[in-house]
């Protein structure tokens, strides 16, 4: 069961990952692929207009990343 709930919890955040570098592609905002390059995608950079909604759900989905990261490195 262990191993079976990491591999999951795994999966989730990869998926998490990927669907945060998709939609902040649409938006012009671009890493590279792997879990190395997620602070990329923390939109620090004031100077990104982006709308308020957009910023949220980013934030939503960075905070489920940094979850799972948390519990299984």
């Amino acid at each position: 069961m262990l191993f079976r709930t990491r591999d999951l919890l795994v999966r989730q955040r990869t998926q998490t990952i990927n669907a945060l570098r998709g939609h902040l592609a649409e938006f012009g905002v671009i890493a590279p692929q792997g879990p190395v390059h997620v602070e990329r995608l923390a939109l620090e950079d004031p100077d990104l207009d982006l709308p308020d909604a957009v910023r949220e759900l980013a934030v939503l989905l960075l905070d489920q990343i940094a979850w799972r990261e948390d519990r299984w490195p």
